[in-house]
């Protein structure tokens, strides 16, 4: 990582990657000097190829065989690629014969940490600032690069100090903001945004990622604001997206369809996308009709629109209209048969025709691909009760219940499995517990058990 006052022009960058790759395509030696050398290092490994950033490597050292800076490069890449002892053969190497070189020692802690070797790392980097208070921002990068986000936002605290706002790339305040999320510090994360937009009120980066952190912390209404203006600073209609779901997440179905409309009016993709979440929109104010109305034409720009089935499915389930409903599901179950929640749909249609069967299977493979859904398991157990089999049911109901101590009628479904297998004093308990939660739970179990009814044990009970 470089230090954050280093600088290279796009312009240069851009011109130079172009000779380099010309000269690969050529098979033609090029002379390249150090800053490009780095530069395109620096430029592959953001990308993510790591290989050809090992290749420019090499052809640096070809080049400037004895250049110290070419030599770190490379240990980086080592590192970046888990080959730490290679890393540390070469630090060893520059160590020995340019032992006061600060990059150096940046990379010796580096390697520190990579080895667990924390203290040691500490010390290393606290002496390398003391020396030279420069290299504070390469330390928290250091940190932040390993994952050691506590540190890091030390020292990335450290630098902000340092410099103004005005003066500190948007890059280093979304990578301190993420710090503090990580230490599960959003309210420093988002005063860190507040403070720079302070300064730069025009930072579309900034207003979008606190839209993000406002979203995340359900402020929907900070995280409308925020996105408002990044797509008035950026006229990004990524932002008019996540306004509309931030709209959408806060109740305001109405404002949201206006702007997924206006989302939807940016391009041929963005308008897939919105009538899908126009659709949802209708769906949530219960207008089913509405809904399938914008998921019909969806599907037939796309037909496999895989949102699109599925809200057309639920749609249809909510309209009591299960044969469609199933159809629609295993249209979707067709596209990709991985996603568990259209087997589900499946099933709740194949309950409601009498295929119980032909459901408990839909469930089983739901919760197959999705182990921890609580209430997939619990369905299973509904099943399981019903077919007589209550061993099984429990089996069931405990699985859904470590995943989700708290689910709204596990009580109950504990209440009646205990009933119909004859433990009437476990039930009770259940019972009494459920009813606690939610009184309209009484009435459900006494439907499915009204033998109870006239038990002495459970008479008081009903008679409340």
């Amino acid at each position: 990582m470089k230090k954050k006052d280093q600088t290279y022009s796009e312009d240069h960058l851009e011109s130079t990657i172009q000779q380099y790759e010309k000269s690969i395509l050529d098979g033609k030696d090029e002379y390249f000097d150090v800053d490009d050398i780095e530069a395109l290092v620096d430029y592959y490994m953001e990308n993510g190829e790591s290989e050809k950033a090992l290749k420019v490597v090499q052809l640096g050292i070809s080049i400037h065989p004895n250049n110290a800076d070419i030599k770190i490069a490379q240990a980086k890449i080592f590192l970046f690629t888990e080959k730490a002892d290679e890393a540390e053969l070469i630090y060893e190497y520059l160590a020995t014969i340019e032992p006061d070189n600060c990059d150096i020692k940046l990379l010796g802690g580096e390697i520190k940490l990579l080895h667990g070797e924390e203290t040691e790392a500490n010390k290393m980097f606290s002496d390398l600032i003391e020396e030279d208070s420069d290299y504070t921002c390469d330390v928290a990068y250091a940190y932040y690069d390993n994952f050691f986000y506590k540190e890091a936002i030390i020292y990335f605290e450290q630098e902000i100090e340092k410099e103004t706002f005005k003066n500190v790339e948007v890059n280093f305040i979304t990578d301190a903001a993420f710090c503090y999320q990580q230490l599960g510090q959003e309210s420093k994360a988002i005063a860190l945004y507040e403070k720079l937009l302070d300064e730069d009120p025009y930072c579309k980066e900034a207003w979008y990622n606190l839209g993000q952190l406002y979203f995340s912390a359900e402020n929907y209404d900070k995280a409308v604001e925020a996105f408002d203006f990044a797509y008035v600073v950026g006229n990004d209609p990524q932002n008019l997206l996540q306004k509309g779901n931030a709209l959408f997440q806060g109740n305001k179905l109405q404002t949201a369809i206006e702007t997924y409309s206006a989302y939807g009016e940016t391009g041929s993709d963005a308008r897939k996308i919105a009538l899908v979440f126009i659709g949802e929109c209708y769906e949530r104010m219960n207008d089913y009709d509405k809904a399938k109305e914008f998921y019909e034409k969806a599907i037939s720009e796309d037909p496999n629109n895989l949102g699109a089935l599925s809200g057309m499915c639920i749609c249809c389930l909510e309209q009591n209209d299960y044969k469609e409903g199933i159809e629609y599901a295993e249209r979707a179950i067709a596209i990709d048969p991985e996603l568990p929640e259209n087997w589900m749909y499946k099933a709740e249609g194949k309950l409601n025709l009498g295929n119980v069967d032909e459901a408990l299977a839909c469930y089983l493979k739901a919760s197959e691909l999705a182990p921890n859904f609580a209430e997939c398991l619990f369905s299973i157990g509904n099943i399981y009760i019903d077919k007589g089999d209550y061993d099984k049911a429990l089996e069931y109901y405990n699985r859904g219940s470590e995943i989700n101590k708290d689910a709204d009628k596990i009580a109950l479904y504990y209440a009646i499995t205990f009933y119909k297998k004859g433990d009437f004093l476990q039930s009770h308990t259940y019972l009494i517990e459920s009813i606690l939660k939610d009184p309209e739970t009484r009435t459900i179990f006494f439907d499915i058990c009204p033998e109870a009814k006239e038990d002495s044990l459970f008479k008081n009970l009903f008679e409340k």
